[in-house]
Parts: C-alpha cells; sequence; structure tokens
C-alpha cells in the first residue's frame, strides 16, 4: 500500500505544472520510498505496486506459493516465463556469481536458515556443530543448477541436488528497484528516485535542477539510528550497501555475535574487519549483489575486485586494529560527495 502526497512548480515555459509524486510504504520486509517528477497527473500507485506482487510472487522465500518457495520444497524442476522475475534474478545473481568467483552465492539458502537469518524460524544457534555445516556447505552448489530453454517462452530449472536451495534476498531488493525505475521510465517519467530499505536508483534530477541525495550510514552501534557517515549525490546511478552493524544475533551467554553476511566457502558467518559496503553502479541489483560479496570477501579483496570493474565505485567503513572507524574507497566516489554540484 502506498501514501502519496504531491507539490507542485510551474516549468521555465509557464506551461503545465511539474508535480513531485512521493509514495512511502512497505515491501519485502522493509521500507519503500519512491519520488518523481510528473507534469500528467496521472496516478501511478497501482501499476506500482501490481509490479511489486508479481515481484514477491516469483523471488520471495517467506511465500510459500511463489516460485522459488516451490523449487525449494515442493518440485526438483520448475517452469518460468523466459523474460519472469524468477529467471531475471537468477541470470542476474549467475553472473555476479562468476564475476566474484562464488564469493556471491544464491544457493547459501541452507546455511542461512541454520544460522537463523532466513524465512525459518529465528534462533540463536546453541552450539555450533562443525559436522551439520560441513553437511550443509555441499548443498551450496549454484553451478549443479540446470537450465533448459523451452520454446517459446519458457525456461525449465532442474535441481541435480535434492535438498538444494536458493535465496535471491541479496539481490532481489536492488532487482525491485531497477524494476520500479524502468516502468516509470515507460510510463514516461525519467526524473526519480526509488528506494527500497536503503537501495537506491536514481535517475534525472530533482525540481530544482539538482542530483538526488542519499546517504551512506554510520555502521557504529553508539551512533543515532540514522545518522549519516557521508552524503552522496547520485547522477543517473545506483547505490546500496550491505553491513553486519544491524542484522546479528548475539548470544547473551558468550557475548558473540553472529553476522548476517555467511561466508559461501566456510559455511560460517563472516567475521572481519568490514562492516559496511556501499557500491554504485549504473545498476541497483549489482550494486546490491557486489555490495554482499565485498562483505564476505573482506576489505582487502573487496578493495582489489571493485578497482578492477569500471562499472563499479566502491565505499568502504572498516574497523582498524585499535578499534577506530576507518575509510577506503575507490577514487571516483570522491566525486558523489560533493554536493555542491549539480
Amino acid at each position: 500500500m502506498f501514501l502519496a502526497c504531491t507539490s507542485e512548480t510551474s516549468n521555465d515555459s509557464g506551461q503545465k505544472k511539474l508535480k513531485k509524486e512521493q509514495f512511502v510504504g512497505e515491501t519485502m520486509g522493509t521500507t519503500l520510498s519512491i519520488s518523481y517528477l510528473d507534469s500528467t497527473g496521472m496516478d501511478f500507485s497501482a501499476e506500482l505496486s501490481t509490479l511489486l506482487i508479481d515481484i514477491n510472487n516469483a523471488v520471495s522465500t517467506y511465500i510459500k506459493a511463489s516460485e522459488i518457495s516451490i523449487f525449494n520444497h515442493e518440485k526438483d524442476s520448475l517452469f518460468v516465463p523466459l523474460e519472469g522475475h524468477f529467471a531475471r534474478n537468477y541470470n542476474l545473481a549467475k553472473q555476479v556469481y562468476q564475476q566474484t568467483d562464488g564469493w556471491f552465492n544464491p544457493s547459501v539458502m541452507p546455511l542461512v536458515n541454520y544460522w537463523g537469518f532466513g524465512y525459518t524460524e529465528k534462533k540463536m544457534v546453541a552450539q555450533t556443530d562443525s559436522l551439520t555445516i560441513k553437511k550443509l556447505l555441499q548443498l551450496v552448489q549454484f553451478d549443479s543448477i540446470k537450465v533448459q530453454n523451452i520454446p517459446p517462452n519458457q525456461l525449465l530449472f532442474t535441481k541435480t541436488i535434492k535438498e538444494l536451495e536458493l535465496d535471491f534476498s541479496a539481490i532481489a531488493k536492488g532487482d525491485a528497484v531497477d524494476q520500479l525505475g524502468l516502468l516509470l521510465e515507460r510510463l514516461g517519467i525519467h526524473n526519480y528516485f526509488v528506494e527500497i530499505g536503503g537501495e537506491v536508483r536514481a535517475r534525472g534530477t530533482t525540481m530544482n535542477g539538482f542530483n538526488w541525495r542519499t546517504g551512506i550510514r554510520s555502521p557504529q552501534e553508539n551512533r543515532a539510528a540514522k545518522e549519516l557517515q557521508v552524503a552522496v549525490q547520485l547522477q543517473d546511478l545506483s547505490l546500496a550497501t550491505s553491513g553486519n552493524y544491524e542484522n546479528y544475533y548475539e548470544d547473551k551467554n558468550t557475548g558473540m555475535k553472529y553476522a548476517h553476511t555467511i561466508n559461501p566457502k566456510t559455511g560460517y558467518p563472516e567475521k572481519n574487519q568490514l562492516l559496511s559496503a556501499s557500491v554504485f553502479a549504473p545498476d541497483c541489483s549489482t550494486a546490491d549483489a557486489f555490495a554482499t560479496a565485498f562483505m564476505a570477501m573482506g576489505l582487502e579483496k573487496a578493495f582489489a575486485l571493485a578497482s578492477e570493474r569500471p562499472e563499479l565505485e566502491a565505499y568502504f567503513i572498516y574497523s582498524a586494529e585499535d578499534g577506530t572507524l576507518k575509510i577506503k574507497h575507490t577514487p571516483k566516489v570522491t566525486d558523489f560527495m560533493d554536493l555542491n554540484k549539480k
């Protein structure tokens, strides 16, 4: 459901009034915010809502009748539309899986559930069972999924490992942001800002002609909940952040914190000095997936990979050996931090 409010101003020619439409709501278990400029007076909330429902019905592991849930629990094979949401998320995920040498791995779902961060009942692992983790790690085999083209417009996904499960949560929000933006473009909207749970896609400018602004939050626990580490501007860019400073469990007996980023190569919650990874990219799905991969890789590997890929810029917040907060980012990020530019 959306709540809408509008503001308006005349354009330079004094003809139609230009309105800034704003929608806020919830989706994918988090917040949703959409702003765009429009002179038609049309209400696009129904189209936007329908799109989000369709995406969730394809890729949400929390919806029992979704395509991904059926593939995970009911059928070893699944027919989906060639141009559908499941197929698109799978293909996007596979691309980043290959580009990160498996550090981004959507077949990590069994381990995500084991550690209490998935669709199962939330629980704290009382005692680590290395044998169970080793067994679950054998299910993390993304390459084992077979995909066949079925004319004229279907794909057949087949599991060769029965207990394998997929999880697109580390790319689905970014993809949904992109799809909402592309829908607005098809509807004739070219100046917009779409955000789901902190994942952002911005195109065009604000009503005043400036780039859209957002920020990267501070990961420090003693900071205000929404305090920004740095403000940034997005000129036809997307931004996604992954961090371990919010979604974790703490063992009350030992004080040990288990972060939600599961290392797909070890099977354990990743422990490294990296507190958050923010990725700038042309599309939000790419930024979302790489941000997750970077958290699993750790600072040095992540910075090296971000520096190698021309389509990416990255901003890392990490803890130094003395416990102080440090920043490391790729060179072009400095341009995004200059808020005096239009």
